[in-house]
């Protein structure tokens, strides 16, 4: 309870209450009209709804990715296993969505990976790994 406390204080979300008295509640609130009340409970009401939708999104997102990241890992530990026995090998890989090319390549301890917004920054094997994996297990919290 208190972690999902913490998660809602991050995303400025007030927690819930139930109203068990309203007297209480329009009093404490500053003494408003029953109307007034109403209203305020309507935009928490709306401000929740709207996270949901945030988040939802963003579990779909991160679904979406949930395929890619675990074929990014199971290349990466392809690539470790070539670079361990220092044996070259060709592949073949995707250069737009219809257009493929062949490469040979000898060294393999280092890998580009894209980070988003048209950014892509190279990393060794054993950082790339632990940046997929984190991803994917964030991934997997959602899911």
């Amino acid at each position: 309870m208190v972690e999902e406390e913490k998660t809602f204080q991050k995303l400025d979300i007030p927690t819930a209450e139930i109203l068990e008295d309203v007297a209480e509640f329009l009093k404490r609130e500053g003494d408003i009209s029953a109307e007034e009340g109403v209203k305020r409970l309507d935009m928490l009401y709306k401000k929740y709804k709207k996270v949901e939708q945030q988040l939802l999104a963003q579990k779909l997102r991160l679904n979406a990715k949930l395929p890619e990241l675990e074929e990014s890992l199971k290349v990466i530990e392809v690539l470790e296993i070539k670079e361990k026995n220092k044996e070259p090998f060709s592949l073949t890989y995707m250069v737009s969505d219809h257009a493929y090319a062949k490469a040979r390549v000898n060294r393999s301890d280092k890998v580009l990976l894209w980070l988003g917004a048209n950014v892509m920054a190279e990393y060794s094997l054993e950082k790339a790994r632990r940046i997929l994996e984190t991803n994917y297990d964030q991934g997997m919290t959602y899911y």
